[in-house]
C-alpha cells in the first residue's frame, strides 16, 4: 500500500476534515491526469457511487487510480482483458473480505468431510460416460439457465451456486424455469444444522442437502436482501411450496469427468477467484497452481468450448466479465475439477 494510500486511510479515520486531508485531496489532483479524474468521474456515475463523507470519498478515488493503473500495466498480448467495474474502488483485500467465501477452503476440516458416500441415501450413482464427448457445450443455448444474478457484498456466492444448478435441473427434467430463493438458504442452512454460515459463506453440497429435507421456495416468495436475517422456513415446506431435490452427485476431479457431467447438466463448481476482480473478458489462466485450500468462489460451470475452454457462470451481476461469464482456459485453472457437484434426481 502506498503512501497516498495510507494517508488517505487515515483521513477515513479521522471524526472530522482537516487540512491536511485537503492538502492530500490537492496532492492527488496535481498527480493524477486528467484522463484518470475523467475515467473515474465517469465510473463513479455509471456507478452510482455515494460515499459516507468526503474523507471516504478521497480514499475511495485513491483505491480506483492505483487499480486503474494496474489495469493499464496489463499486456494486451494475454489472452484477457482487464477493466473497470463494480469492484473497481475495493482493495484486493477487501475484495476478498466482503465477496468471496470464506469457508470453502475449510472444507476438509468439516465434521461430516469423512462420510462413507457409497452409503449415503442423498448421492446417487450415476456413472457420466467419458468416451464420444461432443466437441463444446453450451447450456447458455438450452433454455435452462435464467438472468445472471447479483449476490452484492455478501458472501452468498455459495447459494447462487446451489439454487443455480436445482433451477437448471427443475427445467431440464420438469419443463419448469423458475427462480429458486438464494435468500432461504442464506438465512436458513445454518439455522437447520448444515456447515454454512450465511454471508460469510458456506457450502454448495450443504445448500443441496438443505434443499433435499426441507425444500425451496421461489425467489419471489422469498426475495433476496443480501444480509442474513431470520429464517421464514422453520420446518418442511409442503411439495406445492417448495422445490425437493432427491440426489446429487460429487465429479470426479478430471477433466473428462467433468466434461461428461457437463453433458448432463450445469455443474456446480468452486474456484480460486482472487484474480478475478477486474477481469472483463478473454479466456483467463491467472491463478497458479491451485489447490483445496486455496478455492474460496462458488460457480456454476455451464458447458466448455471447442478450445477446451470452461464457459463459468458467475453471481456477480450481468455487466461483470462477458456479460456474468467468464471462460477459463482448460485444465484445471483456478481449481475448477477440485470441488464440484451436479444434482441428479
Amino acid at each position: 500500500m502506498n503512501k497516498i494510500l495510507v494517508s488517505a486511510l487515515i483521513c477515513l479515520m479521522i471524526a472530522t476534515p482537516s487540512v491536511f486531508c485537503q492538502d492530500l485531496d490537492d496532492n492527488i489532483s496535481e498527480n493524477v491526469k486528467v484522463q484518470d479524474l475523467l475515467a473515474y468521474n465517469k465510473w463513479r456515475f455509471n456507478y452510482k457511487r455515494i460515499y459516507l463523507n468526503e474523507e471516504e470519498q478521497i480514499y475511495r478515488q485513491i483505491v480506483f487510480f492505483e487499480n486503474l493503473a494496474r489495469i493499464s500495466q496489463h499486456s494486451s498480448e494475454k489472452s484477457y482483458s482487464k477493466g473497470l467495474n463494480q469492484f473497481s474502488d475495493m482493495t484486493k483485500e477487501e475484495f476478498r473480505h466482503r465477496i468471496l467465501n470464506k469457508k470453502l477452503s475449510q472444507k476438509s476440516n468439516n465434521a461430516d468431510n469423512g462420510r462413507n458416500l457409497a452409503a449415503d441415501p442423498a448421492v446417487s450413482n450415476l456413472v457420466f460416460p467419458t468416451n464420444n464427448l461432443p466437441l463444446s457445450v453450451d447450456w447458455r443455448k438450452k433454455g435452462v439457465l435464467n438472468p445472471v444474478k447479483d449476490q452484492g457484498q455478501c458472501g452468498s456466492c455459495w447459494t447462487f451456486a446451489t439454487a443455480g444448478i436445482l433451477e437448471s435441473f427443475n427445467q431440464i427434467k420438469n419443463k419448469k424455469l423458475v427462480k429458486f430463493s438464494e435468500q432461504q438458504l442464506v438465512d436458513c442452512v445454518h439455522l437447520a444444522g448444515y456447515h454454512s454460515d450465511g454471508c460469510d459463506g458456506g457450502f454448495q453440497e450443504e445448500g443441496v442437502r438443505y434443499a433435499i429435507k426441507y425444500g425451496i421456495v421461489q425467489s419471489s416468495k422469498y426475495p433476496y436482501v443480501g444480509y442474513q436475517g431470520r429464517c421464514r422456513v422453520t420446518a418442511p415446506l409442503s411439495h406445492s411450496l417448495g422445490f425437493y431435490p432427491q440426489k446429487f452427485q460429487p465429479i470426479n476431479k478430471t477433466e473428462a469427468d467433468l466434461k461428461a457431467a457437463l453433458v448432463f447438466s450445469p455443474v456446480s463448481v468452486s474456484v480460486d477467484a482472487t484474480n478475478w476482480n477486474d477481469y472483463i473478458g478473454g479466456v483467463f489462466d491467472e491463478c497458479g497452481d491451485t489447490t483445496e485450500r486455496d478455492l474460496n468462489h462458488a460457480v456454476i460451470a455451464v458447458g466448455y468450448d471447442q478450445q477446451g475452454n470452461w464457459i463459468i457462470r458467475n453471481s456477480w451481476s450481468a455487466a461483470w466479465g462477458e456479460n456474468g461469464y467468464i471462460r477459463l482456459a482448460p485444465g484445471n485453472t483456478c481449481g475448477v475439477l477440485l470441488d464440484n457437484l451436479v444434482v441428479t434426481q
